[in-house]
Formats: C-alpha cells, structure tokens, sequence
C-alpha cells in the first residue's frame, strides 16, 4: 500500500497543476491605467510688469476632466529658482485658469501640477518675458506643450 503512495502523490500534483494554465488575456483583468493628459495654454507674446492668464485643459480618455483636487502654475523666474509664484486655477465650466504675473524681462519657468483621479502630472514650459539677452536667447529650450505622466497611486 506504501509504495503506491508517492506514485500517486506525483500523478495527482501533475494533474493538479497541469490544469493550472496562465491565461493569455490576464492583463485585461486588472484595472488599466488610464493616464491623464494636459493641454497648457500661455499668452504668445508676455511682457514685463503684466498679469497674465493661465489656462490648462485637462483630459483623461478623450473626456475634459472637471473634478480635480490640485490644479495650480508655479512659476519662477530661471535665475530665481528659489522665488516660486504659486496660483491656484479654479475651472471655468471648460478649462482651469489661474492669473500670474510677470515682474521682469527674462527666462521662466511655469509648472502646472495637476492630482486628479489619483494621477498626478506636472507639465512644466519654459517661456520668454520681455527682451532676452543673447545668452537668454540661447538657453531657451523648444516649447512642449503636452504632458508628462507621473503616476502617483497613494
């Protein structure tokens, strides 16, 4: 009797785990990512000493996002990095806006955060104010406008 148990141990585990396959569509049962986009809107042309609107519109799945919980531009001067201007957007009924003044000619950096729906991304531009120096000019770096994705699940 004893030496048809472990013959049957091992006929029985192949059986059992023969009929354990990976499903090839495994993947589409978790819940997919569905990453948020940004289309951020600046004034072409900002001078110096000027309030400016600040617009973004945000989309997740072809679809305006109008329930975010952070929605903001920060924006710093590039030799001035430490003195960043914090304006929260509110949403119009189409898009998120937020006004930001400009104090000098120079290089600037604006940065929208964006937290919704458990994504948080942070397209960031650079943009020119006033009259540049050639060494401004230089530096400046082609426009993005569109999003970086970071996925923040907390």
């Amino acid at each position: 009797m004893n030496k048809w148990k472990i013959p049957g141990l091992v006929i029985l585990s192949t059986l059992v785990l023969s009929a354990c396959s990976v499903n090839s569509n495994a993947d589409q049962l978790y819940k997919q990512p569905k990453p948020l986009s940004a289309h951020v809107m600046l004034p072409e042309n900002i001078e110096p000493q000027s309030t400016q609107v600040l617009k973004v519109h945000v989309m997740q799945e072809n679809k305006t996002v109008d329930d975010a919980k952070i929605v903001q531009f920060n924006v710093w001067k590039k030799d001035a990095p430490g003195k960043v201007e914090t304006a929260k957007a509110h949403y119009d009924g189409s898009m998120y806006k937020a006004k930001a003044s400009f104090k000098e000619d120079g290089i600037y950096y604006i940065k929208t955060e964006i937290n919704a729906r458990g994504e948080h991304i942070l397209p960031t531009q650079q943009v020119a104010v006033g009259k540049l120096s050639k060494e401004e000019l230089h530096s400046l770096q082609p426009a993005e406008n569109e999003t970086h994705h970071h996925h923040s699940h907390h």
